[in-house]
């Protein structure tokens, strides 16, 4: 039997190097044509040696061609019924190649490779208890493993059990794989992966290393997966750069990756660069638009840049039409991202009911815990908001947001000491370490808890610790000038908002607040062409119109020079 099998290799050899050549055949078994017709259509041996090579060609639809015609003379040779299922499992025809390895199974039981590779299509369809038997069968036979290895059907036994949520038995199969197969770079990498859903995260990093390093069998990966699996567990680790770049060097390898596309948007998300953010998931869902986490990563980006209306719209997509491939936190991100965007959109009873279904589907979500103390704060109901962001902390103690939501009600209700409190747990959170914008704005808030405290030279030096992370804050600079200006620093203040008008020269809030300095240190001329300067940008700024008309009223202005006569009537 063996040595049939080496005369079927050197002869589909043969003919796969003399394509184009007539090859005859003695016909000792009656295999030609009748006179006249093409003899190599009735010869077994030439179709079985071209399904062959069509399949090492990667000319899948041909090689099964080829396979059918040479099945149809001889339905019992196991080696062309292994080289269709490969064929049918490379076009993603699992259900085919299936039932082409059942057949190989059947003629030889003994064949490893035959029921490795069922296994692996079962995988495929799902069926990961039948896949689990099929390469048990395989490793208890160990016979004939044909192109592949036992690490082959260790590999796959290990995704099955993964898939299964047997997540310790995935993991000894995959060591197994590596033992068995120390240059396995697929089965590395996806232990990597596996590892770090486990929390595994130092040995994890260790496997997509070794991955990249042997460089050696990726069955029908690439180094990307690797290089995606690193990024994922350095961003876990907090070390954004350095996801970043393995991101990067996984796209170069593989562009048509959605994943990592929108694993990279949420890295530049959360360091604070929303507009990358948004060009990142914008190329995952080019690749796959229904691509369910993307289009939620995408919403919250929106969110991030204050675009609620089209986040709003992303986060119903991913719920109503999403492929159903969510992240850590599953679908409750979108419900939770979709309270976030009606929030924005003063929709505050629904953003209420998005969030509580948010929490519905995981009571353990600290962020949407969170919003919904945000959206309760604004409709007002205080003590229900404290209890919401306390519940929040008690989840996360790190949690940035939290204490920055429950410093902002508690400054709401007049109780400054517990806010500063909060505001400094929120410095201390996962802020300091991830979005820098939110950083920021817990500065920002520190400072206009000081100006109400009156303590006005530690509410300035705040509002320039936030200046110096986010220099276009205009909440920053507004807050600097405004105790500038109630320690009766005037030139200070006229000095602050010029520095904030090279920065944004349209803003009317600025021009207005130049304006009042001006005024109050008695320069009425600069303080009337600042306000014009306002009322140019927002005829209906109320601050600008006050204080011109208190100028009006306390200096003497010349009136307009009446305009020049109209020309003489011809």
């Amino acid at each position: 039997m063996k040595n049939l099998f080496i005369f079927r290799k050197i002869s589909k050899t043969l003919l796969y190097y003399l394509s184009g050549l007539l090859v005859l055949i003695p016909d000792h078994q009656g295999l030609l044509a009748q006179e006249g017709q093409k003899p190599e259509l009735q010869n077994f041996d030439y179709w079985a040696a071209l399904c062959a090579s069509q399949k090492e060609a990667k000319k899948y639809e041909e090689a099964i061609q080829a396979c059918d015609q040479a099945i149809a003379l001889n339905p019992n040779d196991t080696v062309t019924w292994t080289d269709k299922g490969d064929a049918e499992l490379a076009l993603v025809k699992y259900p085919e190649a299936v039932a082409s390895y059942s057949q190989v199974v059947r003629l030889d039981p003994r064949n490893s490779a035959g029921w490795a590779k069922r296994c692996a299509g079962q995988v495929q369809l799902n069926n990961y208890e039948a896949a689990i038997t099929d390469c048990e069968t395989a490793l208890k036979v160990d016979d004939n493993w044909g192109d592949v290895k036992r690490a082959f059907a260790l590999y796959q036994q290990g995704i099955a059990n993964w898939k299964l949520a047997r997540t310790q038995e995935a993991v000894f199969s995959l060591d197994l794989a590596t033992q068995s197969n120390p240059d396995y770079s697929l089965a590395w990498a996806q232990r990597c992966q596996l590892l770090s859903e486990l929390g595994r995260i130092d040995e994890a990093l260790s496997s997509c290393d070794r991955a990249l390093q042997v460089n050696g069998d990726w069955g029908d990966g690439t180094p990307a997966i690797a290089w995606a699996n690193r990024g994922y567990i350095l961003a876990k680790l907090g070390r954004y750069d350095q996801a970043i770049e393995a991101y990067n060097q996984a796209q170069a390898i593989n562009p048509q990756d959605e994943v990592a596309w929108t694993r990279l948007g949420s890295v530049l998300y959360t360091i604070g660069k929303p507009g990358e953010a948004l060009a990142a998931h914008q190329w995952a869902l080019k690749i796959s638009p229904n691509y369910a986490l993307a289009l939620a990563n995408q919403c919250a980006t929106l969110n991030q840049l204050n675009t609620y209306d089209q986040a709003l719209a992303d986060c119903e997509k991913a719920i109503q039409e999403g492929d159903g491939r969510w992240g850590e936190e599953g679908i409750a991100y979108a419900w939770n991202q979709r309270g976030n965007a009606l929030t924005g959109l003063a929709r505050f009873e629904e953003a209420l009911a998005s969030t509580n279904r948010a929490i519905a589907l995981k009571p353990n979500y600290a962020d949407a815990w969170s919003n919904r103390a945000v959206t309760l704060w604004y409709l007002g109901r205080f003590a229900e908001a404290l209890a919401a962001t306390e519940q929040a902390i008690t989840i996360n103690s790190n949690s940035s947001k939290a204490w920055f939501n429950h410093g902002r009600i508690l400054t709401t209700l007049g109780r400054y000491e517990e806010a500063n409190s909060a505001y400094q747990q929120a410095l201390q959170g996962d802020a300091n370490v991830g979005d820098r914008l939110t950083l920021a704005e817990i500065w920002v808030n520190i400072s206009a808890l000081r100006w109400r405290q009156q303590l006005y030279q530690d509410a300035i030096a705040a509002a320039e610790n936030a200046i110096a992370i986010n220099p276009k804050l205009t909440e920053a600079w507004q807050n600097k000038a405004s105790a500038q200006i109630a320690l009766n620093r005037y030139a200070d203040a006229v000095m602050t908002y010029d520095q904030a008008l090279q920065i944004d020269a349209k803003n009317a809030n600025f021009w207005t607040g130049k304006g009042i300095a001006f005024r109050l240190w008695g320069k009425y001329p600069d303080a009337l062409e600042a306000l014009k300067k306002a009322l140019e940008i927002n005829p209906s700024d109320a601050q600008a119109l006050v204080n011109q008309n208190m100028i009006m009223q306390l200096s003497p202005i010349s009136p307009p020079s009446p305009p020049p006569p109209p020309p003489p009537t011809p």
